[in-house]
């Protein structure tokens, strides 16, 4: 009993040597982190809790003082068809425009796979539009949709198609923007897939091969169960990222025709920067943040981010 009693006391002045050899002194911590925290504080912290008060009450441009009028931004917004339609654009956006980019991801991650010769030239051609910034995107994509000179439209005449409205047709210009929005992500879906296909233990595949099983068993009963953490991952990167999007839509449509790709995103922007009603345009923000929190929220209670290495 006395031995033991002995080496636990050892090991915790070794524990606590460890802690002192390397803890800093208070002044230090506060000198390191300090920078840090006030940056948050001044640009993250600040602006959430002045935007909120702001969104109680109907500060605008004509307003020398701004009311307090509780919740009536909020309620307004319940009411307001421009808010349901943007509402029901950025739905559309996100669910069709993730689900495409998550299916064509991971099938470009399971083909490259293959190691085909020249295949890492493809891959790094087919990254390149992820680099690329939204806003330069939507401009791009505008000018290659141009009815007149775009050099889409032309393309389509010369093989004898008829080219439709893209971006003056409500009926075409939400599948413009999702189309552009799937041309430039879908490449990250790849990216984060293929870089788990790539870390996957061969063992895994071999012996399925020896048991027998076929290259479609393989995908749909080893692959895409180990690859589903991935998945999950960049499908709710995307789907949070795609529910936000403001510069695409700037870029390439400016929120028309009819209001028919103006999102949430966009139309908080025409609140505060156009039409100048602060307040309004506060609120509209919040209720994209209460959605995004309780949207996150349930995907990761019921949606596993982690797997295990074997199928």
């Amino acid at each position: 009993m006395i031995a033991q009693a002995d080496r636990t006391t050892l090991a915790e002045q070794q524990r606590r040597g460890r802690f002192r050899k390397w803890s800093l002194p208070s002044r230090d911590v506060l000198l390191l982190l300090g920078p840090a925290v006030l940056y948050l504080i001044a640009f993250s912290v600040f602006p959430l809790l002045y935007s909120l008060r702001i969104s109680f009450t109907d500060q605008g441009a004509a307003q020398d003082a701004a009311q307090w009028i509780g919740l009536e931004n909020y309620a307004r917004l319940l009411s307001d068809p421009f808010f349901w339609n943007a509402a029901t654009n950025t739905a559309a956006m996100v669910g069709a425009a993730v689900t495409i980019q998550v299916v064509l991801g991971t099938a470009l991650a399971v083909f490259f796979n293959l190691n085909l010769r020249g295949s890492w030239l493809v891959r790094g051609i087919l990254i390149l539009p992820m680099l690329l910034t939204p806003i330069v995107v939507g401009v791009m994509w505008r000018a290659l949709f141009n009815p007149d000179w775009g050099i889409i439209n032309w393309a389509l005449e010369e093989v004898g198609l008829d080219a439709p409205n893209w971006l003056g047709s409500t009926e075409w210009a939400i599948r413009t923007l999702i189309l552009v929005d799937v041309w430039q992500w879908t490449p990250f879906v790849f990216l984060i897939v293929f870089a788990r296909l790539q870390a996957l233990s061969v063992e895994v595949f071999e012996a399925a091969q020896v048991d027998g099983a076929g290259a479609i068993a393989m995908i749909r009963r080893i692959t895409l169960p180990l690859l589903w953490p991935a998945i999950a991952f960049a499908a709710i990167f995307r789907a949070i990222d795609a529910f936000r999007s403001f510069d695409l839509v700037y870029g390439l449509s400016y929120g028309g025709p009819a209001r028919s790709t103006t999102t949430l995103s966009f139309l908080a922007f025409q609140n505060g920067f156009q039409f100048q009603n602060y307040g309004y345009a506060a609120a509209t923000a919040y209720v994209m943040v209460i959605i995004l929190m309780v949207a996150t929220t349930v995907l990761l209670r019921y949606v596993r981010l982690r797997g295990a290495d074997a199928a």
